[in-house]
């Protein structure tokens, strides 16, 4: 029975898959934005408002921390036992009045400079419960001040840490925190006060704009070690009455709600604890006021998402049908360079690089062309240069030479020389060339050569196994043709040197001569690709150096070096570098 496949129709454009998915998306994104932002607005109280506060709080309570051990230090300082302590003892013990007014001043003079390193100290001195006054700096006190009144914290060796209080000095109108401690002088005993400036406003201010910038308002209160309460700046919390915090976390931090206010609390190292208390209705009107918005904001996001879906179609769209136009001329072969500006910079940048691989590709096709036609020109040349090498003119000329002036001499041998080389030129010997072979091969053409002119060969050629790596035929005969020619004329002397340079791997063939030397018109010939003409023009002068270096290229593939260094008057030196092929330390 045959089974009949019904091909799904629905959504079969990217217009209607885009328009699915994206309504799809944005259904999703709404109902995970309600659900989400009511979990988050939940967890604001604890992550935002809540960590607010405990820094805050942490930060103040460090800072009284630190205000206390100062009052500590300076307390200590002013005991008998202290340095300050002995100068007051040392005034008690005074009789001579100059004596006793010096060291009034003088210990006038330490108590403001223990006071000095520490901006916040208000006051430091003694105080005598027998008269009811501070000793040396009464002037500086309120009128009817009471050292007394202030909460007493945390008690320890006879000192107390005294909380939140007025202060009793004229300079100072803010909330202090003290430290009156009792000691004996000379068997008379006195309270050592010292009072240090707390700025609270500052981190209850900081702490004020919690939700929407709206003022929140914040109140602080101090307990004692037994969590009673004795500062409080609100009246629903009785200085005196038990607070009971239950457990502090391993920072000595509470949180939680209590009698409708969000409690933040923070255990001092020194042992009292301070509360921030926050009501509970302005703690959750954030969490109020935003879900009244969420309804407006869900019916905005709709909007919003129903013209994207337009939008986003025609950014989408349009591009695409573009881009698949570009693909259909391409696979037809229209390679040609289009010029697009939609807009839209991802596209642009597409459709710009499309363009370049066909403009890539159209090159490439180019190059390929190119490289053939000149594969195929070398060819012919490298066998014209076979079948017409032009330096056999020469050597017929040195025969007709010979057999004019010496009528009697052994030709016999010249021509078998010349055999050898006509052969090899042509390949029809040795059909591999070697370094050897081709040093045999100018051994013989200099050996015809020096029958005609009158020139020395300095060869010096290291032996090794490297002589029979392959290389290109007739690598050395032409530029010695061409230094005989051009360089020398029928005198002078020719270098040839050849060697392996392991360490940088090539073999090194140096050709020079103490000729004449060429100028700079010369060598820029020299330099010119390899194109030979059959008019005889001066543009053929060089023609095997050219052979040599268009043929080093194309056997070596771009390893191969050659230069030409020449001065008029003082000769010519060619030199190779060609890679050293194999192991041959």
């Amino acid at each position: 029975m045959k089974r009949i496949r019904w091909k799904r129709k629905r959504l079969s454009s990217i217009r209607q898959r885009l328009v699915a998915i994206i309504l799809m998306v944005t259904i999703v994104s709404l109902l995970s934005l309600v659900i989400v932002s009511y979990a988050a607005l939940h967890s604001m109280e604890k992550n935002k408002t809540e960590a607010a506060l405990k820094m805050s709080l942490k930060q103040m309570t460090e800072h009284m921390d630190e205000a206390y051990y100062s009052m500590v230090r300076i307390t200590q300082q002013m005991k008998e036992s202290g340095f300050i302590g002995g100068l007051l003892v040392d005034y008690m013990s005074q009789k001579n009045a100059f004596y006793i007014y010096k060291t009034k001043r003088k210990l006038s003079d330490e108590l403001i400079n223990v006071s000095f390193p520490n901006s916040s100290v208000n006051f430091a001195g003694y105080y005598d419960p027998l008269n009811g006054n501070c000793l040396f700096d009464e002037n500086l006190m309120i009128p009817g001040y009471d050292l007394f009144d202030a909460p007493e914290l945390v008690t320890a060796a006879g000192d107390n840490l005294r909380g939140l209080s007025e202060s009793k000095t004229k300079k100072s109108n803010g909330m202090v925190i003290s430290m009156l401690g009792q000691d004996n002088f000379q068997n008379r005993q006195l309270y050592t006060y010292v009072e240090m400036n707390v700025n609270i406003d500052e981190y209850l201010e900081q702490n004020s704009d919690l939700t929407n910038n709206d003022i929140v308002p914040i109140d602080l209160l101090q307990l004692d070690t037994t969590q009673k309460i004795r500062y409080s700046s609100n009246n629903d919390f009785k200085p005196g009455e038990i607070f009971n915090l239950d457990s502090f976390d391993s920072e000595k931090m509470y949180s939680g709600m209590k009698n409708g206010y969000f409690i933040v609390a923070k255990r001092s190292e020194i042992g009292y604890i301070n509360v921030f208390a926050v009501q509970e209705k302005f703690y959750r009107k954030e969490i109020y006021q935003w879900k009244n918005r969420i309804f407006l904001i869900l019916f905005i996001s709709i909007i919003m998402l129903y013209l994207s879906v337009l939008m986003i179609y025609r950014l989408i769209y349009r591009p695409l049908q573009l881009f698949g136009q570009e693909i259909e001329q391409a696979g037809q072969g229209n390679l040609e360079e289009a010029d697009y500006e939609l807009g839209i910079i991802e596209f642009d940048q597409l459709l710009k690089q499309f363009s370049n691989m066909k403009g890539q590709i159209r090159q490439l096709l180019t190059d390929v062309e190119e490289e053939e036609k000149k594969r195929s020109k070398t060819e012919v040349e490298k066998l014209m240069y076979k079948i017409n090498p032009h330096f056999l003119l020469n050597t017929l000329n040195s025969v007709h030479w010979m057999a004019q002036i010496n009528k009697q001499k052994d030709i016999g041998d010249f021509l078998s020389s010349l055999i050898f080389l006509l052969s090899y030129n042509l390949g029809k010997q040795d059909r591999i060339a070697t370094f050897r072979t081709e040093l045999e091969f100018l051994r013989k053409y200099i050996k015809l050569q020096r029958m005609r002119y009158d020139f020395e060969v300095d060869l010096q050629v290291e032996e090794g196994d490297y002589l029979d790596q392959p290389t290109i035929r007739l690598l050395l005969q032409p530029l010695v043709e061409n230094a005989l020619r051009h360089g020398l004329g029928e005198t002078g002397k020719i270098f040839l040197y050849l060697f392996k340079d392991v360490k940088r791997g090539y073999i090194v063939i140096t050709i020079k001569d103490n000729g004449k030397g060429l100028n700079v018109e010369q060598l820029e010939r020299l330099n010119r690709p390899f194109q030979y003409k059959s008019d005889g023009s001066v543009e053929n002068d060089g023609v095997g150096l050219r052979y040599v270096r268009s043929m080093l290229e194309s056997f070596y593939e771009g390893r191969a070096f050659l230069t030409i260094n020449s001065e008029l008057g003082k000769g010519t030196k060619v030199t190779l570098l060609l890679p050293l092929e194999g192991n041959y330390d």
